[in-house]
């Protein structure tokens, strides 16, 4: 139900076309039939009683001319007992109401009137013989409920009469068997028209609908059968080259997107060793193509640029604000100054002529001098970095500004933090803290941390996997709803050979090892990475 101003609407399910055309063929059908019967009925019934009054008057002159015999040649009593045996055939066989009355001279013999004829026959004598006649016989039918047949020849008056009821009770039946078997033949002939239509309408009908769900549901290039009329077959073929045009387009987008994909990948970071760091890092895009990114840029003077970023969005939209974010970050960084906020601060003024409107961007931009373990760092609004050190004291970088592409004015704070032997941080996008269960409830920023506090003595590809198996656990069948980055970073002060950077993206084998594997599987899957190779 929908509230309107003043009123309320409510919102009806359409009814299948079948169910109408059916529906509406029927009420049509059904009202011209009930029109049609009852129509014959009074017809068949009117004609019958006209039928009846003649046969009444054909008794008539029967009884006339054998009254005027008896009459003549015989007694009263001889006419009187004539009358009433014609009488008792008359009732003993379908009539039990009828009557006849002689009038002759003044002389008027009848037979024994029933308590139903009310004295009606001796009215209709009445009429006879003040001369009425024949329009007195109609007005009987009408107004007294009497059917009457009668002749007048020679001062002999014989009038012959049946009850109305009686004689329309003995005619019904009759005639509503006719209209019985009438109704059942226009009852067949409507289930004809409504089996006919059915299957030239509402069968095809369903069977289009089915194969476009199909196609919504995204099985492009399916065809459904001809069709039976010249309209469903012209609409068959509408479908189906509509359906081929679908998985022609669809091809060519998976193509382009597929392109997309390996550009985007380009974008990341491959295998740059970060001195003094021991990288390791999942990237899961929720489409083929995302909006989070990540980076490591060296400066000149041998420190170097981490960013972590997340574009507003999922897709294609995203994806290019993305790129031209690491496009802006490469031109900055080209030149001085190394500063993180000073950076921040120049990608920012270009990023809100550049993005598109409504979109905006939150960074974790970080500057990493290995001689002095020093990380120094600023966040425009995104998901607060996290520092564990050995003994599994966490630190949280919170965000020190606002997010990217709002006001070219913004500002950042600038913090610096130094980094002990086997202390990790923790990076990632809101993909993670976002990630929901089968009940619809999301992971949390405090989950995540409590989860990653357990990792203050593994090393960073274990660290990630631990969190990537708690995040997928959680999600169960559910898919992402948003795009997953994840970077470990883990401070070595003691130089290592080449352990380094492990880099893990989908498509990855030791990506599918970290989802689909177990703990001890996993660690086996990024052997490689962990010896250096």
């Amino acid at each position: 139900m929908l509230a309107c101003p003043g009123k309320l609407l409510w919102r009806r399910k359409p009814r299948p076309i079948g169910f109408q055309l059916v529906l509406a063929l029927n009420l049509v059908l059904g009202a011209a039939l009930v029109a049609l019967l009852t129509f014959r009925y009074f017809e068949e019934m009117n004609s019958e009683i006209q039928k009846r009054k003649v046969a009444l008057d054909e008794e008539a002159i029967a009884v006339q001319v054998a009254v005027q015999h008896l009459w003549t040649e015989h007694s009263l009593e001889s006419v009187q007992g004539y009358i009433d045996s014609v009488v008792q055939k008359m009732r003993r066989i379908s009539l039990p109401c009828h009557q006849i009355m002689v009038r002759r001279n003044g002389t008027v013999l009848q037979t024994t009137p029933l308590p139903e004829a009310n004295g009606r026959t001796e009215e209709m004598i009445v009429d006879m013989s003040a001369g009425k006649g024949l329009n007195a016989e109609q007005q009987s039918i009408n107004e007294r409920g009497v059917v009457v047949g009668s002749d007048y020849q020679d001062g002999t008056a014989v009038i012959v009469s049946e009850e109305l009821a009686n004689v329309r009770r003995n005619i019904r039946r009759d005639v509503l068997t006719q209209l019985g078997v009438l109704g059942v033949l226009g009852l067949m002939a409507a289930g004809i028209v409504n089996f006919v239509l059915l299957r030239i309408v509402a069968v095809p009908l369903r069977q289009l609908q089915s194969i476009i769900d199909d196609i919504g549901d995204g099985n492009f290039g399916a065809q459904t059968s001809p069709q039976g009329s010249h309209e469903m077959q012209q609409l068959a073929e509408t479908v189906n080259a509509m359906s081929h045009r679908l998985l022609e387009s669809d091809r060519r987008r998976q193509q382009q997107m597929r392109t997309a994909k390996q550009i985007q990948q380009y974008l990341l970071p491959a295998d740059e060793q970060i001195p003094g760091l021991q990288a390791a890092h999942l990237f899961h895009p929720a489409d083929n193509v995302t909006g989070d990114y990540f980076d490591f840029l060296p400066f000149r003077d041998g420190s170097w640029l981490i960013c972590v970023a997340d574009v507003t969005g999922h897709g294609v939209p995203a994806a290019m604000g993305a790129a031209m974010l690491k496009s802006m970050l490469m031109t900055i960084t080209e030149q001085p100054p190394t500063d993180p906020v000073a950076i921040l601060n120049r990608l920012n003024r270009w990023f809100v002529h550049t993005i598109l409107p409504g979109q905006f961007a939150t960074m974790f931009l970080a500057r990493w001098e290995p001689e002095a373990c020093r990380l120094t760092w600023t966040s425009a609004g995104h998901e607060p970095g996290l520092l564990l050190d050995r003994t599994g004291r966490m630190t949280i970088l919170e965000s020190t500004g606002t997010v990217l592409g709002i006001d070219e004015a913004s500002t950042w704070e600038l913090r610096s933090e130094i980094l002990n032997d086997g202390d990790q941080l923790f990076l990632f996008s809101d993909g993670a803290t976002e990630t929901f269960n089968p009940a619809e409830r999301i992971f949390t920023r405090d989950r995540l941390i409590d989860v990653f506090q357990t990792c203050h003595s593994e090393s960073p590809s274990t660290s990630l996997h631990t969190i990537n198996e708690a995040l997928i656990a959680y999600r169960g069948d559910q898919p992402l709803h948003d795009d997953l980055t994840l970077v470990v970073l883990q401070c070595q002060s003691t130089s290592p050979t080449d352990d380094r950077h492990c880099s893990l993206r989908p498509g990855d084998d030791r990506v599918h090892a970290i989802e689909k594997m177990g703990t001890d599987n996993m660690i086996r899957a990024l052997a490689p990475c962990e010896s250096g190779r």
